[in-house]
């Protein structure tokens, strides 16, 4: 009985790290689209219109696995517009967000 108890207490403690790590999973890729555009915005603020290769390098990457339509589009014409980066960043990120019950019909 006592063993029971303790294999009852071990399963919902590994349920639960499984249930927090999924979460963490899920929010990663908002997480990172949240920080680029806000690196962005802060370029724009400063009067940059040409984001930085590195940063480029590292939105792309992501992008490419998420969308492979909005990665042509971002490295589209060099793909260093500071403008064309946000709204791509902003298309990305609506893919994440959960559909609202209009967006159903």
């Amino acid at each position: 009985m006592l063993n029971d108890a303790i294999r009852n207490i071990r399963f919902a403690n590994e349920e639960a790290l499984r249930r927090g790590d999924a979460l963490r999973s899920r929010r990663r890729p908002i997480q990172l689209l949240d920080k680029w555009l806000s690196q962005v915005e802060t370029l724009m603020e400063r009067d940059g219109r040409v984001v930085p290769e590195p940063l480029i390098d590292e939105i792309s990457g992501f992008i490419v696995q998420l969308n492979p339509r909005l990665h042509r589009r971002l490295r589209r014409n060099g793909g260093r517009d500071a403008l064309t980066v946000l709204d791509v960043l902003f298309d990305a990120e609506e893919q994440f967000l959960p559909m609202s019950p209009t967006d159903a019909t």
